[in-house]
């Protein structure tokens, strides 16, 4: 039996003293109640239901006096974590993942394990992990404190091709390796086709383009509150901020370029400096003031300004529009290693901007091109995946929001061809209906069948087809073949939805009617549908959401108030797949 558990672990620890010295009975339905009782936390009611003897015919649970001394040493357990939770939580907050990566990992992986053994109800392994928790996050919390100094703030977390840093404002340049730390009056230079990545503790990175210079005139750090204090001058080249949320709300970052000065307040925002008198400044989120010649101004989301030589910055200047896409599918595969990247027009663009990436993020292997037509030839595709987004240059040279991305996906003959869709993201498809339309994409070439019945593939890979609801609970197989013979399969259960199944509900063990009575103390509501959905119950102004297990089993515990009670249930991956119920409470 699993239940889902969130990334917040609460618990609340009840001690007791004395063990009991026969065994305890109870029904099914006070589970929860009984886990929060002996082992300290509802949530480890897996744990119970895997000691415990189950009375199958009356539905009922009995634990012996070894099962409840097992369950004390379980509710030890959790204080331990539950403390420990805390301690992580405040060293992430300090720069623990920047500063102790390989420790943080650890302890996340830990955290992960433990979610996973009280999911299993694996009481053995809860333990043995419990105790491991405090260690490693002492020896992350260590490690946080031997590479956290107050003058060391930027880490280089990334690079391509070579990266040089500078010490001081004095000494030569060196190539820089990943992990290095920059402190103030450090420097950082990219060559041609050579990129980096600057992150900071609060979670906010610059990105640093190809054959740029730059220089970390201040970095300092608050101890008090943690907030952070920064200072880069772009000396020449191109340069993106993504500040984090704590680093736009709580932190100061100062972006000098040229003669001008900028106080970001925005999590997006490019600067590229000539290294002669023009000095190009465009804002994507949030506000900036830009201060030049003793003249400020605020650039807006998607407004720019420029700054020529000592003069004042020019007023905002609306940024041109995203470019919209030729194809309504983001995603693409191809077998060739080369692609048409086609897009519409934007009136008053002169060209536009292409990148193209293996990384989503668009920190690895990151291509830059320009064009003033709307389609590239995009050329020595790699195997695997490309990400492709373009913006709009108007007649001044300020860049315009991105696109959306595109994916591309190259693939070869000895490959599988892939089974993908917005409605295929689970195992179970959901309907309302006497049929359902079955969408879904391939790869353009492949043949794909429906428990071998062959359905019509698209120039794009699309495929659809209709599928009749011949029962309830139904299941398929859809395959697809390439022209090397490579096969892929996917197994799907086709479920329609009935108000006679989902809506089979107890209330304290007891099936609910049309009229329920109010509770001043918590009652159990359980039921079961399929898993993949969520169950929404609302008393008033109390609602609580749950998701079913894989058993599609549910449950809550709550009071019950005077007035209307109404349950809902609805497809996770399915919006149109809702059912709703609603009771009197009297």
């Amino acid at each position: 039996m699993k239940v889902f558990l969130g990334t917040l672990f609460l618990t609340s620890i009840l001690q007791f003293n004395v063990y009991a010295q026969s065994d305890v009975s109870f029904s099914a339905d006070l589970l929860q109640e009984m886990a929060q009782r002996y082992s300290g936390n509802a949530l480890n009611w897996p744990v119970l239901v895997k000691l415990a003897d189950h009375d199958i015919p009356n539905n009922k649970f009995v634990l012996t006096p070894s099962d409840i001394a097992q369950l004390k040493n379980l509710s030890e357990t959790s204080l331990i974590f539950d403390k420990q939770q805390g301690r992580i939580k405040a060293l992430i907050s300090q720069g623990a993942t920047v500063f102790a990566k390989k420790e943080m990992g650890i302890v996340n992986s830990k955290v992960t394990n433990y979610y996973s053994a009280v999911n299993d109800g694996d009481l053995e392994k809860i333990l043995s992990i419990g105790t491991e928790l405090k260690p490693a996050t002492d020896s992350l919390e260590a490690s946080l404190n031997r590479n956290r100094l107050v003058n060391v703030q930027a880490q280089l977390s990334k690079k391509e091709g070579t990266v040089d840093k500078r010490s001081g404002l004095l000494s030569s340049w060196l190539e820089a390796l990943e992990g290095d730390l920059f402190q103030e009056s450090d420097a950082i230079k990219t060559h041609i086709e050579s990129f980096a990545t600057l992150s900071f503790t609060d979670g906010s990175n610059i990105l640093i383009d190809a054959s740029t210079t730059a220089v970390i005139r201040k970095s300092r750090i608050d101890r008090l509150n943690e907030s952070s204090d920064t200072e880069i001058t772009l000396v020449e080249g191109g340069l993106l901020s993504k500040l984090s949320t704590v680093g736009r709300e709580k932190s100061n970052y100062i972006l000098n370029a040229g003669a001008s000065t900028t106080e970001l307040k925005t999590q997006n925002f490019y600067a590229e400096n000539s290294g002669g008198d023009n000095v190009k400044l465009t804002n994507y989120d949030g506000n900036a003031s830009v201060t030049a010649n003793d003249i400020t101004i605020t650039i807006n989301k998607n407004e720019g300004t420029i700054i020529r030589g000592n003069n004042a910055p020019l007023p905002p200047i609306k940024l041109l529009a995203a470019p919209e896409l030729q194809s309504v599918k983001r995603d693409t595969i191809i077998y060739a290693d080369n692609f048409i990247y086609a897009f519409k027009a934007v009136p008053k663009a002169t060209k536009y901007h292409i990148q193209s990436s293996q990384s989503y993020n668009f920190d690895k292997n990151v291509i830059d091109s320009e064009t003033n037509l709307t389609r590239i030839k995009i050329e020595k595709l790699p195997l695997g995946t490309t990400y492709l987004k373009v913006q709009s240059i108007d007649n001044l040279g300020l860049r315009g929001p991105y696109s959306e991305t595109l994916r591309v996906i190259r693939n070869v003959d000895t490959k599988a061809p892939p089974i993908f869709g917005d409605q295929l993201k689970g195992s179970i498809l959901f309907t309302k209906s006497d049929s359902f339309t079955l969408q879904g994409v391939t790869e353009p070439d492949a043949k794909v069948a429906l428990d071998g019945k062959t359905i019509n593939v698209s120039k794009s890979g699309a495929f659809t087809a209709v599928i009749p609801i011949l029962s309830d609970d139904q299941s398929f197989v859809i395959t697809s073949v390439d022209n090397s013979m490579n096969k892929s399969e996917k197994k799907v259960r086709l479920v329609k939805l009935t108000p006679e199944f989902l809506f089979n509900i107890t209330l304290n063990g007891a099936k609910i009617s049309s009229e329920v009575s109010s509770s001043s103390t918590p009652i159990t509501i359980t039921g079961k549908a399929y898993p993949e959905m969520e169950v929404i119950i609302s008393n008033n102004d109390i609602i609580k959401t749950v998701k079913t297990d894989s058993q599609g089993r549910w449950g809550v515990t709550m009071s019950m108030q005077e007035g209307k009670l109404s349950i809902t249930l609805k497809a996770v991956n399915f919006e149109d797949s809702i059912s709703t119920k609603s009771y009197i409470v009297k």
